[in-house]
């Protein structure tokens, strides 16, 4: 609405100024016909068929002269903003330019927008406010496919290793009959390990294209919380790459916690945390998960007596690009998904960590 009456205004504006010229314009003619016309002939009958002639076409003479001139004074800015859009159209982000190398609409001499060009101040202004947003998204656009291509070519990169290890284990029980029974079995102990690396990390890749693209859909019901991360629990203990950590549930708030949440979401938070837990650990760590209830949240801990990380790395923990070096893995791709999941269901998390004293990531998902 407010943009039709400035347009309005704009428009009687536009009349007032021209009915204004063409007022002058009869005027000036009216005034000075006579004297032009003496200067250029002195026969008296050239002289009265001159002015005969001004007399009966005046009217159309001053008409065509005036808005022949307000067409050219107004057809420059029309233009300059008709370039303006096609430079748009073409990913040109910048307004067009005179020779001088300053934009048509700003004057030299005073380095203000021209006077021919001010009826049009709003449209320009407007045109160099979408010139700068598109400039800027083009800008980080172009900064995120970077970001995107470094990101894929380090999960190729993170995939080769776990894929040589399967490779070369596989080759060394097929090309040979001369391992012991235990050897045998550290071998498809190793493959089933990256093989279950590989497949966390695709489940992960996947995970993070449904929420950039916001395919990902939260499939909330109520049931026993407290349970459900016991299950989990018992579930992540029986598989063998956990040989050696004791994992345990303790401090549990009460025997039941009904809660409404996505089942398969919080169990990729848990899993995630739990497969960190043990990759960037040594041997005999404990890792206890606990569930406490108050009048805000549902928290859960997952808490080991570990190595510990660094204030810098628990900074950066969240950056998908971010790697703990133990194993090269990619922990930042792990818990920008438990971030995100969180998140999901409205709550957040906190990690607390010491050197060689070990690391808690509590979760606060709200009641």
């Amino acid at each position: 609405m407010k943009v039709r009456i400035k347009l309005i205004l704009l428009l009687l504006l536009n009349l007032f100024i021209l009915f204004n010229l063409i007022y002058l314009s009869f005027a000036l003619i009216n005034s000075l016909s006579s004297d032009i016309i003496t200067i250029v002939t002195k026969d008296p009958e050239l002289r009265n068929s001159f002015n005969e002639n001004i007399e009966e076409y005046h009217t159309l003479i001053i008409f065509t002269l005036v808005i022949f001139g307000y067409i050219w004074i107004l057809s420059n800015p029309l233009i300059h903003i008709l370039e303006w859009i096609t430079l748009l159209g073409k990913d040109q982000y910048e307004e067009p330019t005179g020779k001088n190398g300053l934009p048509r609409s700003i004057s030299k001499k005073r380095n203000r927008l021209k006077y021919s060009y001010v009826f049009f101040k709003n449209i320009i202004n407007n045109l160099q406010y979408l010139t700068d947003a598109l400039k800027h998204n083009k800008e980080e656009r172009e900064k995120i496919e970077k970001m995107k291509k470094e990101w894929i070519a380090d999960i190729a990169h993170d995939l080769k290793t776990p894929l040589s290890y399967v490779k070369g284990y596989s080759s060394m029980l097929l090309t040979s009959d001369q391992w012991t029974k235990e050897e045998e079995k550290r071998f498809l102990l190793q493959i089933e390990e990256k093989a279950d690396y590989i497949e966390t990390l695709l489940m992960n890749l996947n995970d993070v294209f449904k929420f950039d693209n916001q395919l990902l859909i939260v499939k909330k019901e109520q049931q026993d919380i407290v349970n459900f991360v016991r299950e989990v629990l018992i579930e992540f203990a029986n598989d063998p790459m956990t040989d050696g950590y004791a994992i345990q549930m303790v401090n549990c708030y009460d025997d039941s916690i009904i809660y409404n949440f996505d089942s398969s979401l919080i169990k990729r938070v848990l899993h995630n945390l739990l497969i960190n837990a043990i990759t960037h650990n040594p041997k005999k760590t404990c890792v206890d998960i606990s569930i406490t209830k108050d009048d805000l949240f549902v928290v859960i801990t997952v808490k080991d007596n570990g190595m510990g990380i660094d204030p810098k790395t628990i900074r950066d923990v969240f950056n998908r690009k971010n790697k703990i070096n133990n194993n090269n893995l990619p922990t930042g791709l792990g818990m920008s998904i438990v971030k995100q999941f969180v998140e999901a269901h409205g709550g957040n998390l906190s990690i607390k960590s010491e050197l060689d004293k070990g690391t808690s990531v509590i979760l606060y998902l709200p009641i």
